[in-house]
């Protein structure tokens, strides 16, 4: 993965990062900072992706690093730490902080990650709120350092679907439906999971597992002040289907994005979402199956590596639906870094 800020290209990389990242890393956190070794060289290298900024030489000039902990609880949305972010001296105030940071954001994006944060020492916070974050915590000091915890959601409001969405998630679908010809949502007939989206997705003692998940149209938030009041922007599940040829298969369904916030990269990150929930399980890949009108979404899932199989399937529903099936392999979920104490120092520019 690379990007680009003026002439300067970033690359992310898994695992251990370049010696010379580890070098700039020790110039500005140990020598200019005076962070001590013992908590700059943490032992979290590996299990984390590093954005790295080189020069002509082959020096790092910026780099940051992204760790995926988990959830802080057992029932909240995981988050990405973006830590260690380091600018050469000569190299500041060119935006090559924010490069690195936006590299990172991005790998978040294809982790499932549905949010960042970041332990900003105080004296740049402004420069990452700036970037979309905001504080979380109080003011704290680190390595004689003043710090604060800060985050960003790159999927704003996103939670488990409850029955009292059903409603909102009625009107989404049918709203999504009406632009096929011949695409009716009958509730009762067909879809009667719809009057209670939360319960149909809890599983119970025994059941394949399932998920469902809704992004709000939050007035106070830039994408979600262009939906309805009380509505949902966007909804996604994902359910588990054991059986003889699909011991270790996943699901995707209920995919849909309101009007008015497509284009946004919002159907990606949904998916990826999923993607994650079930690399959480175990599952080796993950299968879905779309209406053959639909073909917008069709080109959304070869974009995020989905390949058509050629099985189709007739529902002889009131839409006279015919479905397609397209598959992915989804690689295993990697452990997360041991539970430590997570410093971030970062030093934009």
């Amino acid at each position: 993965m690379s990007g680009r800020a003026g002439d300067a290209a970033v690359t992310v990389v898994a695992g251990t990062p370049p010696r010379t990242a580890l070098d700039l890393r020790y110039e500005v956190f140990v020598r200019e900072q005076g962070v001590p070794p013992e908590l700059e060289y943490d032992g979290l290298d590996a299990a984390a992706d590093h954005a790295v900024v080189l020069d002509g030489d082959g020096r790092a000039v910026a780099t940051a690093r992204l760790l995926d902990p988990g959830p802080r609880q057992p029932d909240a949305e995981p988050a990405g730490i973006i830590g260690r972010v380091a600018v050469r001296a000569a190299w500041r105030g060119r935006g090559l902080g924010r490069l690195v940071t936006a590299a990172l954001e991005g790998r978040a994006g294809e982790r499932g990650l549905p949010a960042v944060e970041l332990h900003a020492q105080t004296r740049v916070a402004d420069f990452y709120a700036r970037q979309g974050y905001r504080s979380i915590g109080e003011p704290d000091v680190e390595a004689g350092i003043d710090h604060v915890w800060m985050r960003r959601d790159l999927l704003p409001g996103l939670r488990r679907g409850r029955d009292s969405d059903a409603a909102a998630l009625q009107d989404l679908i049918a709203t999504a439906w009406a632009q096929y010809p011949d695409c009716v949502l009958d509730v009762d007939a067909e879809e009667p999971w719809l009057r209670a989206p939360g319960s149909a997705h809890a599983a119970g003692a025994g059941e394949p597992a399932r998920a469902l998940w809704v992004v709000p149209a939050d007035p106070a938030d830039p994408i979600g002040a262009t939906g309805p009041a009380g509505g949902v922007l966007a909804s996604v599940a994902v359910w588990a289907r054991p059986g003889a040829d699909l011991a270790t298969a996943a699901e995707l369904k209920t995919l849909y994005v309101s009007a008015v916030a497509r284009r946004r990269g919002l159907g990606a990150a949904l998916v990826r979402r999923a993607e994650r929930e079930a690399r959480r399980w175990e599952a080796g890949q993950m299968r879905l199956w779309t209406d053959t009108r639909f073909t917008d979404a069709h080109r959304l899932y070869r974009r995020l590596g989905y390949r058509a199989t050629g099985h189709r399937r007739d529902l002889h529903d009131r839409s006279a639906t015919t479905e397609i099936e397209f598959r992915r392999p989804l690689p295993p979920l990697l452990p997360p870094p041991p539970p430590k104490k997570l410093p971030a120092s970062p030093a934009g520019g």
